[in-house]
């Protein structure tokens, strides 16, 4: 007996394939044109042979193209320059039929634009700058035309602009002192000695063209001064005072900068407008291991009122190094605080807080080694297309990628060839592979696309029409994949030797059957039959199919049927990926 519904979705799949085939595969043109036409009628393109013998694709009786916007213009050596920005009046966007702006230039003010006027183009929508040689101003305007070759309307006229003279055309004794403005001609345009005793005039310079005060007392030769102090004072409160070899200097606001040779080891203090230091430079170490320290004024955090930021470089009493931490002034065994270090064979980035019975956390960069201790670990990053955390060791690698330990014992291992050791159960809440797990060079499949079951029984029908039992909508059914459709649970007819039909259909009781069951016999009145049928379908169609799918039954040689359930039994239809269409390829394709 012929199966109607196989026969119809066979038919189905040749009609799609036929709708599939490319039109006009095999069409030529000869010795014509074909003609491109737009909703009124209007003949816009010829495609083919013209007129003239020659062939091509015609585009004509296009309409104007928009207004490009007022050009820029300027004067330019031997003419002017003209430039578009590529925009159009009032926003318009640029059609897809625009081919050029063309640039037209006249000395004659409100000209229109043709062929005697035109003297560039500008082939490319963004714009550009062209040159228009001239002796004479002139006026600039734009208009654009398409491939019909269809102008726009002119832009607004911008000029007039007279060309600047090239160097030929200025004559000897042309630039006189009228065309040099006042003050063109400054100091960095003088040589060095270009003005010399004999060019100033008797008595031209004189104390007002020096600064006042600028020469005072007798000649000084011999570039040295001699005495105890020097002491100098600007009138506004800025002064220099040198004595017994320390340099004192004092700003307008009082901040001070006392350089002190004198003491011990020398040393720089920064001091504020009261006095109060608020940082210094001072030497230390000896004739053979010098070092130099860098630390701030002492201010409060909390109840410590002597935190100083200390830098230390150099000698620093074991090897020569660099250092920085926060320290208490009365005491600078105290650290509180971030921790920086630069030795010779290591460096550290670390938290120390001496005063706690913590120990610090520190990270230790030596050679080929980063070493994290005191501390736990934690990535944090933004939002990336890139990995939180990446190891990348280079060919030859033979130790382990990496190795978690819990006291001295391994709990998790990762090997060069990836294969993971857990010392216990690895457990994930949703997928663990990133791509299609393959065992044996076979794909595996990506688990359940739909599920729907009932713990009701549907309700008794007659007739030989297939009624609805369960419905799932927004089923994918993704491109190249294969999935098993199962149906299963308990049909029941009241009157013996008749039948119940299964079927799972596309979007409704009467669409595409994509799983279709034996007829579950049904000998003895109003008992109930257990049923189970699966059927693999593939998705050759090059796109992901998203539908409604519904699971159906009907009455098969008469009787009421319905699907019970009970004892345990739901009536139930899955969709569950198994793998690559490749590895099915002999299973009924859907469309």
């Amino acid at each position: 007996m012929t199966d109607i519904g196989r026969a119809l979705a066979q038919l189905e799949k040749r009609l799609a394939a036929v709708e599939r085939t490319a039109r006009l595969s095999a069409a030529s043109l000869d010795n014509t044109s074909l003609e491109v036409r737009d909703n009124s009628g209007s003949l816009r393109a010829l495609v083919g042979q013209q007129g003239d013998g020659t062939t091509a694709v015609n585009i004509v009786n296009g309409g104007p193209p928009p207004v490009p916007t007022t050009p820029s213009a300027g004067p330019a050596l031997g003419g002017v320059a003209a430039g578009w920005d590529g925009a159009f009046a009032g926003g318009a966007v640029m059609p897809l039929d625009w081919v050029r702006v063309e640039v037209h230039a006249s000395p004659t003010a409100a000209f229109t634009p043709g062929p005697d006027t035109l003297k560039a183009t500008i082939e490319t929508p963004q714009g550009g700058v062209v040159y228009i040689p001239s002796t004479v101003p002139l006026y600039v305007a734009l208009l654009a035309r398409n491939t019909s070759g269809a102008a726009s309307p002119a832009t607004a006229q911008a000029g007039p602009y007279a060309p600047k003279p090239v160097a030929g055309e200025i004559g000897i004794g042309e630039i006189t002192a009228t065309l040099i403005a006042d003050g063109a001609v400054t100091t960095p345009k003088l040589f060095a000695n270009a003005v010399t005793t004999a060019k100033l005039s008797a008595g031209s310079v004189d104390a007002t063209a020096l600064k006042a005060d600028a020469i005072t007392g007798k000649t000084i030769t011999g570039g040295v001064i001699n005495g105890a102090e020097f002491h100098s004072n600007d009138g506004a409160g800025g002064l220099v005072d040198i004595s017994a070899g320390t340099v004192e200097t004092t700003a307008a606001n009082g901040w001070k900068i006392v350089v002190d040779p004198t003491q011990t080891l020398p040393v720089i203090d920064f001091l504020d407008g009261e006095g109060d230091t608020a940082g210094s430079i001072n030497a230390t170490g000896n004739n053979t291991s010098p070092a130099l320290n860098v630390s701030s004024g002492p201010f409060t955090d909390g109840a410590v009122t002597d935190y100083r930021w200390v830098t230390a470089m150099g000698f620093d009493g074991a090897t020569n190094g660099w250092k920085t931490a926060r320290v208490r002034q009365s005491d600078s065994t105290v650290v509180n605080g971030g921790f920086l270090y630069a030795g010779a064979t290591y460096a550290q980035l670390a938290y120390i807080n001496t005063t706690s019975a913590n120990p610090p956390s520190l990270l230790q960069i030596q050679n080929g080694v980063g070493l994290f201790d005191g501390c736990r670990v934690v990535v944090a990053p933004p939002a990336s297309s890139q990995s939180c955390v990446w190891v990348q060791a280079p060919t030859g690698h033979s130790g382990r990628l990496l190795n978690l330990q819990l006291n001295g014992a391994d709990r998790l291992v990762v090997t060069p060839a990836g294969a993971v050791t857990a010392a216990s159960s690895v457990t994930a809440t949703s997928g663990i592979f990133s791509t299609d797990l393959t065992i044996g060079g076979v794909t595996q499949g990506r688990g359940y696309a739909a599920f729907q079951a009932r713990d009701t029984p549907t309700g008794t029908t007659i007739t030989t029409s297939e009624q609805i039992a369960l419905t799932q909508t927004n089923v994918t059914i993704k491109r190249d994949r294969a999935y098993r459709i199962t149906v299963r649970g308990l049909a029941r007819n009241d009157a013996s030797n008749t039948g119940v039909r299964v079927r799972v259909r596309k979007t409704n009781a009467v669409g595409a059957i994509w799983l279709d069951t034996f007829t579950i016999t049904t000998p003895v009145a109003n008992a109930n039959y257990q049923y189970g049928n699966d059927q693999i379908i593939i998705n050759d169609s090059g796109v992901d199919i998203t539908t409604t799918l519904v699971m159906t039954w009907v009455s098969v040689a008469g009787g009421n049927s319905f699907l019970n359930t009970g004892l345990g039994f739901y009536t139930a239809f899955e969709v569950f990926d198994v793998g690559a269409m490749t590895n099915f390829s002999t299973a009924q394709s859907v469309t």
